[in-house]
């Protein structure tokens, strides 16, 4: 859940929450790679091969007239020709019946196979059963150990998160970027999410509030965060915004680590290029405090968010002048 000193995203989490997880880990489901028993596969089915049969006689028939012919050139008494015509007939006889010994042994291996296929299959597909039943029950206990969490964390958060004196943005400038990633916002999070563009902070001792770009607020827990996204320099004035080494930003985010709001701050950058992997980071952070991975899923094929260096003042000041934003908007900054 932290984040990388210097870069963007900043990811910022109340002691309070830190603590419950540290507290109350999120429940492992422990996933076996693969079931001890492979599947069998089903033997393949022996071909015979009958021309073979028929070469044997087609021998048998040829050697009668070469018999006949040695015969004529090399005359023979009646007694040796027939003789020589047994022999070649015993001959064919035994290799007729010696290829019909080695198709029944074929035959014979393959329904030996096929019997000990059906035996493994049918253990196969009781392991399989036991093993499906065995997972069924550990992800009912996951999921029991997870909602019981889910309890504690919400009856935590319902006291000490201190909710906003007013939600949606009344009155008050929307940055370029965050209409657009707000759009991200709804595809990604509406079905388990309250979430809005906006919410006033008053600020104690002044008339003055702080408002948040977005705010997301998981409905199983009650998670709040505040989601900011900070752009180098203001697109009218040109003035330097949300440096590094001005103590601001710090001032705001503790406003809100006080109140218990986990604080998200991308960069427009990042937020306009790579809306999909801004939500994906977003979705980690619930899911490594509320154990919620359903968001995550939707996002398991987005690549991992690069981080980007924030920026100080003489850096903002450099981008203004050389209209840094323009490289990045789709709508071009007033000059």
């Amino acid at each position: 859940m932290n984040s990388i000193g210097g870069f963007y995203p900043v990811i910022l989490i109340p002691d309070s929450i830190c603590q419950f997880c540290t507290d109350n880990p999120i429940p492992v489901l422990e996933e076996n790679a693969t079931l001890k028993i492979q599947q069998p596969f089903l033997p393949r089915l022996p071909v015979l091969n009958n021309s073979r049969y028929y070469l044997v006689i087609q021998l048998w028939i040829v050697s009668v007239p070469i018999l006949m012919l040695i015969n004529w050139l090399f005359p023979m008494n009646v007694i040796a020709f027939l003789l020589s015509l047994v022999c070649a007939s015993i001959c064919v006889v035994a290799v007729f019946y010696y290829l019909r010994f080695v198709d029944f042994q074929r035959q014979n291996r393959y329904h030996q196979r096929l019997a000990e296929y059906q035996q493994q299959l049918a253990n196969y597909e009781s392991y399989q059963l036991s093993y499906s039943q065995s997972k069924s029950k550990e992800s009912e206990q996951y999921n029991s150990l997870l909602q019981k969490r889910s309890k504690l964390l919400k009856k935590l958060l319902r006291e000490i998160v201190q909710p906003p004196a007013s939600q949606g943005k009344i009155g008050t400038q929307q940055g370029v970027s965050e209409k657009q990633f707000f759009v991200y916002l709804c595809r990604y999070f509406s079905d388990c999410y309250d979430f809005c563009m906006g919410g006033e902070f008053p600020i104690p001792s002044t008339s003055f509030c702080y408002t948040a770009d977005f705010i997301l607020v998981h409905r199983a827990t009650g998670l709040a965060i505040d989601i900011e996204i900070d752009e180098p320099y203001d697109g009218k004035t040109g003035k330097p915004h949300h440096c590094m080494d001005r103590n601001k930003d710090n001032q705001r985010n503790r406003f809100f680590l006080e109140r218990n709001w986990v604080v998200i701050r991308f960069s427009e950058l990042q937020a306009v290029k790579y809306p999909d992997a801004c939500c994906q980071a977003l979705a980690k952070v619930v899911f490594q405090i509320t154990g919620d991975y359903r968001s995550l899923v939707k996002l398991q094929n987005v690549k991992e968010l690069l981080p980007h260096k924030q920026w100080k003042v003489k850096e903002a000041v450099y981008m203004s002048k050389t209209k840094f934003r323009n490289s990045y908007l789709r709508r071009r900054l007033p000059n």
